[in-house]
């Protein structure tokens, strides 16, 4: 593949090209149907419950997508520098980071707040204002969703797309991490939409309530509030920085055929996908 080539084809990594690979019409139906679901206040509780322990799988997982790409020395090179200059992979890796730091540790709250523990004050604050026993926050996970949970790790390091050897492995987990931020914006959207519209006054609850937990002080509705496209928009944001690291890794691809690791990048991206439709199936 000529330069001009692998430069048009890293170009097109984008949402228009990932869009392509996995029916979006059925990505957003999976969500909202799930929602429907959730009348009862304890079927809404539970099903927050299950998205708040897969959603906090996803630090370590970019965490781990980071160290994988960093240690890639001599598959990311830049032409025309001398060895010990020429080496991109902790550059590449830099650009799947910033999901990772946001991950652990939000910045918009002056105290540690990751997302994590955002997450846990909004189930707190769910559960007072919902009036429901405390029990139900210590009920044991499906185990389907511990399958999910233990998932994505794989995910993130390519197991999960069935990829082998480091140049494939590499990209699939990169197109993992994309599938996990492309569908997320969405469907944290959609859960706004679905509490502002259908769950007004707990909505305006959590809006107005902070838990302290793990030493902090956390607002109640920063977890979905930050996630969605109609608040903090942070998925998009994790997104566009994905892509460019994923353009970046096929530009400063120096052994394999770049052909073969943008595949192994769209078959990571529908192996989330695979994972988003199993999670929305989990029943209360």
């Amino acid at each position: 593949m000529t330069s001009t080539s692998l430069d048009s084809s890293a170009a097109s990594i984008d949402a228009d090209w990932l869009r392509t690979l996995v029916d979006f019409a059925a990505v957003e139906h999976r969500v909202r149907e799930r929602l429907l679901q959730l009348d009862a206040d304890a079927a809404l509780l539970r099903f927050f419950v299950q998205y708040a322990s897969w959603n906090g799988a996803f630090a370590g997982g970019v965490a781990a997508l980071t160290s994988l790409v960093s240690r890639q020395r001599d598959l990311f090179r830049e032409p025309g520098y001398p060895r010990a200059a020429s080496d991109r992979a902790n550059y590449i890796a830099s650009f799947f980071f910033d999901a990772a730091r946001d991950e652990y540790d939000d910045h918009i709250n002056p105290e540690r707040d990751s997302h994590r523990c955002m997450a846990q004050a909004s189930l707190i604050a769910m559960r007072e204002h919902l009036g429901l026993p405390p029990e139900l926050l210590d009920e044991p996970e499906p185990p389907a969703l511990q399958a999910l949970n233990d998932g994505v790790l794989d995910g993130y390091t390519g197991v999960r797309a069935g990829a082998a050897g480091s140049s494939a492995q590499v990209f699939a987990a990169i197109g993992y991490h994309l599938g996990s931020e492309l569908l997320a914006d969405r469907e944290f959207s959609l859960l706004d939409e679905h509490l502002r519209g259908r769950r007004a006054a707990l909505f305006e609850h959590l809006k107005r309530t902070t838990v302290p937990l793990a030493g902090g002080t956390h607002r109640c509705y920063a977890w979905v509030g930050v996630h969605s496209g109609h608040g903090g928009g942070v998925e998009a944001d994790h997104f566009d920085h994905a892509c460019a690291g994923a353009r970046l890794a096929l530009r400063y691809l120096t052994t394999g055929d770049p052909a073969a690791a943008r595949a192994a990048l769209a078959a990571g991206f529908r192996a989330f996908d695979a994972d988003h439709a199993s999670f929305f199936a989990i029943g209360g």
